[in-house]
Parts: structure tokens; sequence; C-alpha cells
């Protein structure tokens, strides 16, 4: 079964799409309260290396056939733009992580789909809101890693998102052909 994994900066509409659908389980590891509760630091190679290891056990129990068709909101494209965006990795590390989990054959039944969009509206939503004003650049990384994953060989879906009930629609329905 495919482990659908959707992707996107913040403010690209991604935790809405997922939310809003009912065809299948979601499920959103709440990295806010554990970084907060192991004071990872944000620009801790430690942060990175917690997000990495959930991925690799992700990854591990879809190979296994111990999960079941599931979304997963954000996962570890997220880990590695994020690595980037917050210093707590080089681009060259993030790219080597990826090559690593695609050699282990962790993408093995692995679909991302990226998101794609911006809403416009500011919002208060969580310990990174500050990190609202650079969305261009969290946007590049995640375009130059998704191309990196599609070099490799991954299927990345790009997903428009223009935040209306067609755009709900047409992810609702690109799931269900997954």
């Amino acid at each position: 079964m495919p482990l659908i994994i959707v992707e996107g900066a913040r403010r690209s509409g991604k935790s809405y799409l997922v939310s809003n659908q009912e065809i299948l389980p979601v499920f959103k590891f709440d990295f806010n309260s554990n970084f907060s509760q192991w004071d990872l630091g944000k620009k801790s190679k430690d942060s990175h290396m917690f997000g990495l290891g959930k991925e690799v056990m992700l990854h591990e129990l879809n190979n296994s056939g111990f999960l079941g068709k599931t979304i997963i909101d954000r996962g570890i494209l997220t880990n590695s733009v994020w690595g980037v965006f917050q210093s707590r990795i080089s681009e060259s590390q993030a790219k080597k992580d990826l090559f690593n989990f695609s050699k282990r054959g962790l993408f093995k039944d692995t679909k991302i789909i990226l998101v794609e969009g911006e809403y416009d509206i500011e919002r208060k939503k969580d310990i990174w809101d500050s990190e609202d004003t650079r969305g261009e650049e969290e946007r590049s990384l995640f375009r130059s890693f998704s191309l990196f994953l599609e070099i490799l060989g991954v299927e990345v879906i790009h997903f428009n998102n223009n935040f209306d009930d067609d755009s709900l629609e047409r992810f609702k329905n690109k799931i269900k052909t997954l």
C-alpha cells in the first residue's frame, strides 16, 4: 500500500487539504510538541536527526507491511528542507540523506504530493510563525529537493492549490487514484 506524503512550504494549504478529505486516514507527527519537550534547538543537528529517525522508522514500517494506505502530513522532504532552512545541516548533507534514504529502498511504495500555492492571509499557527517571512526561500528548497527526488526515481506529484473548492475536489480525486 502506498504511503502518501503531502509536502509543501508553510502556508501552501497542505494541512487544510489533508484534513478536509475523508478518503484516507491521516497521520501528522506532532513535531512542535516533541521539539519543545526535548528542547532540541532550532539550529541543532539533533533536531534534524530526530526527524530523520522518525522518517526512517515510518518508512521501514510501511515497507514491512505494517501500515495501510495512509496520508502523512509532512515527511522526509520537510525534514530535509527545514534542516537546511534552519541551518541545522548543509544542502549537500540533506541530499546525502535523501540519497541514502533512496539507496536503502525507503521510498518503496511512497508517493509524494508537493502542494504549491501561497495563502496570503496572516495567521498565528505555531512556534515557526516568524519563518513565514522567508517563504520564497523555503519554496525554493522544496522545489530543489523534490527535483532531486525525481532524479532518484521517486514519484513527486506537483499539486497547485488555489485555495478554493475546486482545489479540494482535485486533491480528493488525486488521492483516490494513488
